[in-house]
């Protein structure tokens, strides 16, 4: 195991750790089973709702973005 695998495993311990209060946290990433969440669920909870977008959706929003100023480049 190399130091960079290592620090990675470390920083997964870590996380499962750490516990952050439920009234520190917005209802959506509260645990109401107990008094707090780890960093490692609220990172899971930030991933699963940032990948609702796929790639595609995300490609077609920023090209839809540049032809509306394009377009309007050219009204000019």
């Amino acid at each position: 195991m190399n130091g960079y695998e290592l620090m990675a495993q470390f920083e997964q311990i870590i996380k499962g750790m750490i516990v952050v209060p439920n009234h520190w946290l917005p209802e959506d990433f509260r645990d109401n089973r107990t008094d707090g969440v780890s960093l490692a669920d609220l990172e899971r909870k930030c991933d699963s709702r940032d990948s609702v977008e796929t790639d595609h959706q995300i490609e077609k929003r920023e090209k839809d973005k540049r032809i509306a100023i394009y377009a309007a480049m050219i009204k000019k």
